[in-house]
C-alpha cells in the first residue's frame, strides 16, 4: 500500500512552520518512505508575538487565536500544495498543532476542523489526548515509530514532520501509533482525531 501525507510542525518560533510531503510504502508489514518535498515558512513578526504570548490569553482570546491559527495554517498548506503542484496527490495531512504550556500542562493550539474545511483534505490532529487520558506523557520522539519506519540518519533534521505524517497514516489504518512502554499510559492507543474536509 502507498500513502502520501503532509506532516507539519510549527513549534519553533524562530524557524517557522515546517511542511514535509512524504510517500510511505507498506509491504508485508515492512515500511519504507521517501521525502518528496520539504519547506519551512517563517512566521511573520506579528504571528511570532501572538504565539509567544498565547499562554497569557483569556479563555475567549485563546479560542479566537485557536481558530485564527487554524485558518493561517490552512492557508500555508494551500500555498505549499499550489507551489509544488500536489493537487490530488495527498492522502492525509498531519497537524499536531502549536504546543502551549500552561501551569505544567500542554495544550495544542490550532483548529484542526478549520484546516480540513479550508484544504478540503482529511486532516488528523490531537494525537496525544487519548494517551494523556490513559495516564501517559509521550516522549518527544518515539523510538518505536523511528524503528518501525527505519528513519534514515540523513533525515534526522526533519524527523518530527516525517513521524507525524507516519502517525497520521497509522491512525488512518487504525493501528497503534502511541505506545504505553514509552509514555507510561495504561495501554497503547490509536491517537488522533480525523476531520475529513470533504464529502465521504
Amino acid at each position: 500500500m502507498v500513502y502520501r501525507a503532509i506532516g507539519l510542525k510549527g513549534d519553533d518560533l524562530e524557524n517557522g512552520v515546517e511542511l514535509t510531503f512524504v510517500e510511505f510504502q507498506e509491504q508485508a508489514g515492512q515500511w519504507d518512505y521517501e521525502i518528496l518535498q520539504n519547506e519551512t515558512i517563517a512566521y511573520t513578526g506579528a504571528w511570532r508575538e501572538q504565539l509567544k504570548n498565547a499562554g497569557n490569553l483569556s479563555l475567549a482570546g485563546y479560542h479566537l487565536l485557536h481558530t485564527d491559527y487554524g485558518h493561517y495554517i490552512a492557508g500555508l498548506l494551500n500555498q505549499f500544495i499550489d507551489r509544488n503542484n500536489l493537487h490530488y496527490k495527498i492522502s492525509l495531512i498531519a497537524f499536531p498543532g502549536y504546543t502551549l504550556f500552561n501551569q505544567g500542562k500542554s495544550m495544542q493550539l490550532g483548529d484542526v476542523a478549520a484546516v480540513a474545511a479550508i484544504t478540503q483534505l482529511p486532516v488528523i490532529g490531537d494525537f496525544y489526548s487519548i494517551d494523556a487520558a490513559l495516564g501517559g506523557s509521550p516522549p518527544v520522539t518515539s523510538k518505536i515509530l523511528t524503528q518501525k519506519l527505519s528513519l534514515k540518519e540523513k533525515d534526522a533534521g526533519i524527523s518530527s514532520t516525517v513521524l507525524f505524517a507516519f502517525m497520521a497514516v497509522l491512525r488512518w489504518r487504525q493501528e497503534y501509533n502511541v505506545f504505553a512502554s514509552e509514555s507510561g499510559a495504561s495501554k497503547n492507543s490509536i491517537g488522533g482525531g480525523l476531520w475529513t474536509g470533504q464529502e465521504a
